[in-house]
């Protein structure tokens, strides 16, 4: 099991990234965190992305989950492609929602666990791939509902760390305060992501830079 988790990007580990998925690499791009913005913002926010992908050598794919909503099959042909998926910052529920809605979650989780898939996330990507979410909504909103989603939030994430993960902290984002005071009260492990550290995990063995 493979898992590159960042607060910003790629911290201050651009350059490791690239050796880690290697020459030539192309990722496929979940930036479903981003569907609560306008077209316009979301196309610039995903373009910024793209360009920081394109800048260290990796060839960035979008996975858009909204075409795949009930359609776990196609979902799965369209993760067939990627050995590297990365899932991007935004709103976590949002994303987490995007997830379940067209099975990804299970096929990622899966793949991952049987390392087959590289996973990589940022903020609210890094979140998604803990056991909760709980303490999130404290910088994230949980009950927007973008175009195609339903009224309903998902608490749970998907397991892939055994603790939460606490981003941009000492970063300014307004939740990181609080979120580690609900996850000491509710007696989880969490670990602190500053907008310039990595946690990188290979084969149950972890990295932080």
């Amino acid at each position: 099991m493979r898992l590159f988790l960042s607060s910003y990007r790629f911290g201050n580990f651009d350059s490791g990234l690239l050796e880690i998925v290697g020459d030539n690499a192309q990722v496929g791009v979940i930036t479903n965190a981003k569907d609560y913005k306008s077209d316009g913002e979301r196309a610039t926010s995903v373009k910024d992305l793209f360009h920081s992908f394109s800048e260290i050598g990796i060839t960035p794919h979008e996975i858009d989950l909204r075409r795949y909503f009930g359609n776990t099959e196609d979902m799965a042909l369209e993760l067939d492609k990627y050995d590297f998926v990365w899932l991007a910052g935004g709103n976590t529920f949002v994303l987490r929602r995007a997830l379940q809605y067209s099975g990804a979650d299970a096929l990622i989780t899966e793949r991952v666990r049987n390392d087959t898939l590289l996973y990589g996330g940022e903020s609210a990507g890094a979140i998604i791939a803990t056991p909760t979410l709980k303490g999130v909504e404290f910088g994230d909103d949980p009950y927007i509902i973008p175009a195609g989603y339903v009224d309903e939030e998902v608490w749970d994430g998907l397991g892939l760390v055994p603790f939460c993960i606490v981003p941009h902290y000492e970063s300014g984002w307004e939740g990181d305060e609080r979120m580690i005071e609900t996850l000491e009260t509710e007696g989880l492990p969490y670990k602190t992501l500053t907008d310039t550290q990595v946690l990188i995990i290979s084969d149950d063995n972890e990295v932080a830079e």
